[in-house]
């Protein structure tokens, strides 16, 4: 480092100087019993952005720089942390440091420090270098060119419909940035692009800061040190995803500088809360030799270099710069846990979740293949299943529940049931009292004493319901005599759909009471906020594809010549035969395609309360010829049905008592097997379905839109290829592993919010 060390300039003019270095040397003496002090910044512009009041702007940063320069030594991080453990350290001691990446660092950073002859410390994103921005200046940007009205934002935050109201454009910044920090790099990407596809004047980016950039600070003498590649919280990475942000970050430094890097700062940089034990030991593998937190406090002698705490001062005075320092160095640097963080691949873990759900596998349907999924990539240990032996439908045992429980890597308990079975709406007031005393009330204590019974021997911390209005009665019950942390996974149509049951009409009541709330798509997140259920506790959780079972395959024989398919292109439909996935418009749509296209079969895999309205319809239309009713098929037939289309169609709509398709797994599905898809442009599934990416969405409520989408992609192969293998790559980055993880996450920080 070539930049001199500062030392102390003449105290005339400063309030109390003599005092201020008394006090803060018998803090901080030299030698063995020295603290050294790491200060924070970020960015420093001239005038801080009207969308971002509370960051510090130039004038403020020099007078802090000036109270450093009159009251301590200031000495480059990675010199600092080494004389720390030599217990070399001089009194007073401070570290410089700031974090990301900002062409102000350049304009306004670097002229100051050099005029005091200070040294400093940059960790640097490498991912921006390359001509990009930092992902919250990306949002400022965003937000400040909306719409003040009309703007679609994600994950629940629908509330701001007028964003010229005061505040309105500062508090969604601050609550975007809030939600998507934590989100995974993909999300928080589709976020962006959804926010900047919508900016209705220019979008006012910060000036590059650029590989140009860092040389020009390590040029002027400033140490440059790593801050990952694409500022992941680390927490929320995958082992392999964090040990190349670590070291891939250092590499590309190194090859920009051609030096070592030295230092590194974690992102976010909260022991336990954004990092774990085992990032340190990766940061520690990488080569190297220092790292910094954004725990309170300051370093002492017997601090893990590795984890050195750092602090950003912001009294108005000097007086009060000067107490906050001395606070700081009497608190106690939070370290990180030293228990292993838990991975979805394995690993220990605290979370000893229940998951409660009638709907479960064997059965079929979207969400048990969800929750099935979630807990085959759940660690050993971490989560059971509570569920049903008899279907709450038609109150028929479930087939073969015996034989699917034996083999699942999880422990599943069952009871008869879960919930009361279906039944006639009453006759009257005195019969559905009636119903409530001698059927309801008695299922419910039986379910409430099985829960107990299993919270109780296998000590569960969490009790996840996938049912919200059936369940969440037993998993607020289980919160109240256990103490259990709640967890509500919702999927859209539950939330959409009109009620008018006791239940039914304690929805936002279940929700309030929740822990956490799972939505699997933005759509459910916004109908939650809708209802008054606060952003911050909702945390989005798309469903994911087994894309170890879906996978690309070639056509089966002996289906093709079951149904005549050779020379055939194939459509098909899988579902359930209800309304909303949109299987009659797809019949009357398929009279439209079959006059022109005649090759055209459409298989319909299913069954439901729609296929005696579907049997009239295809005979009315003339289409048996064209259109087959298949029924129910086994898993391994569903995989067989898949790889057999050309195209995979369900229209869905939105029904007029709110129904709609909360996300619909089974685009997906049919994406990892290669396939195009078409979607109705409603509900949950403009998520599951990218528009021009994966497949198209149309009006599920139009045959001739729905027509004019099938035609688009049979009569053009090469859409048809982009479209299939957008969906491959699409399904592959949301895998069931990576949901798991996601959900695991969030059990975490669920219990580890109740223990602080």
């Amino acid at each position: 480092m070539n930049v001199p060390r500062a030392t102390p300039p003449v105290a005339a003019g400063v309030v109390k100087p003599a005092m201020m270095r008394g006090m803060l040397s018998l803090l901080s003496p030299a030698g063995p019993a020295a603290r050294l002090s790491v200060l924070l910044f970020h960015k420093v512009p001239t005038l801080a952005d009207p969308l971002a009041p509370g960051e510090l702007n130039l004038g403020r940063f020099e007078q802090i720089l000036d109270f450093v320069g009159a009251n301590a030594n200031v000495l480059p991080l990675t010199e600092a942390s080494a004389a720390l453990k030599r217990g070399t350290l001089p009194a007073r001691a401070v570290a410089l440091t700031f974090d990301d990446g900002y062409a102000e660092w350049i304009d306004n950073v670097a002229p100051a420090l050099l005029r005091r002859r200070m040294p400093a410390t940059f960790f640097i994103t490498t991912g921006p270098l390359e001509g990009g921005v930092l992902w919250h200046e990306r949002i400022l940007a965003a937000v400040r060119a909306l719409p003040a009205r009309g703007a679609l934002l994600p994950a629940g935050l629908g509330m701001y419909t007028d964003l010229d109201q005061p505040g309105a454009r500062e508090r969604l910044v601050e609550q975007l940035q809030a939600r998507l920090k934590y989100a995974p790099l993909s999300q928080r990407l589709d976020a962006m692009e959804q926010l900047e596809a919508q900016a209705c004047r220019p979008l006012l980016l910060p000036r590059g800061f650029d590989a140009a950039s860092v040389r020009t600070l390590h040029n002027k003498g400033f140490e440059i040190g790593a801050h990952t590649v694409h500022h992941p919280i680390l927490n929320e990475c995958t082992a392999q995803q964090a040990r190349a942000e670590i070291g891939d970050c250092k590499a590309e430094l190194e090859a920009i500088i051609g030096g070592a890097v030295h230092a590194f700062a974690y992102p976010n940089g909260r022991p336990g809360k954004d990092f774990s034990r085992e990032h340190v030991d990766m940061v520690k593998a990488a080569g190297y030799r220092t790292a910094v937190t954004t725990s309170m406090g300051a370093a002492k002698g017997d601090t893990d270099p590795f984890e050195l705490p750092r602090f950003t001062p912001w009294g108005l005075s000097q007086e009060r710069i000067s107490f906050q320092m001395a606070r700081n160095m009497l608190v106690r640097a939070t370290p990180v846990p030293d228990a292993p963080r838990a991975t979805a691949a394995g690993g220990g873990t605290d979370v000893r979740c229940l998951l409660v759900a009638s709907t479960f596998t064997p059965i079929h349907g979207g969400s048990a293949v969800v929750y099935d999924n979630l807990c085959r990539h759940m660690p050993p240990g971490s989560v059971r299943v509570l569920s049903a032996t008899t279907s709450y439908q038609n109150r028929q045992e479930i087939p073969g529940w015996r034989e699917h429980d034996a083999a699942q890597p999880f422990p599943v308990e069952r009871i008869r049931l879960l919930r009361p079975a279906m039944m006639p709406p009453p006759a009257n007031k005195l019969v559905s009292l009636w119903r409530l005393l001698t059927q309801d009330l008695p299922l419910y204590a039986k379910v409430l004493y099985k829960a107990a019974q299993v919270v109780r021997r296998h000590d569960i911390n969490l009790v996840c319901v996938g049912e919200l209005v059936t369940g969440s009665w037993l998993g607020i019950a289980l919160k109240k005599l256990f103490g259990c942390k709640l967890v509500i996974y919702v999927h859209g149509e539950e939330i959409t759909t009109r009620t008018d049951g006791r239940l039914g009409q304690k929805r936002k009541q279940f929700l309030l009471a929740a822990d956490k709330v799972v939505a699997v798509s933005s759509f459910t997140c916004d109908a939650m906020s809708a209802m008054g259920v606060p952003p911050a506790s909702m945390v989005l959780i798309q469903n994911g594809v087994d894309v170890d079972r879906f996978t690309p395959g070639e056509r089966d024989p002996e289906l093709m010549a079951r149904h005549g398919l050779h020379g055939k292109q194939v459509i098909l439909t899988v579902g359930r035969l209800v309304p909303r996935k949109g299987a009659d418009m797809a019949v009357r749509a398929m009279k439209r395609v079959v006059a022109r296209r005649p090759d055209v079969r459409y298989l319909i895999v299913g069954d439901g309360e729609l296929r005696a309205e579907l049997e009239r319809l295809i005979a009315a239309e003339g289409l048996q010829e064209w259109v087959t009713l298949v029924g129910k098929v086994s898993d391994d037939d569903l995989l067989r049905y898949l790889r057999l289309c050309d195209l995979f169609l369900m229209p869905n709509r939105t029904m007029p008592d709110g129904d709609t398709e909360g996300f619909g797994l089974v685009f997906r599905e049919a994406n990892a097997c290669r396939k195009p898809v078409i979607g109705g442009r409603a509900g949950g599934v403009v998520e599951a379905v990218e528009d021009g990416v994966s497949g198209l969405l149309v009006d599920g409520n139009d045959p001739d839109d729905i027509a004019a989408a099938i035609e688009c992609i049979l009569g053009d192969p090469a859409l048809a290829r982009q479209l299939a293998e957008g969906g491959l790559q699409l399904a592959r980055e949301h895998s069931t592993a990576a949901v798991a993880y996601q959900f695991l996450r969030t059990c975490e920080r669920v219990l580890g919010a109740g223990k602080r």
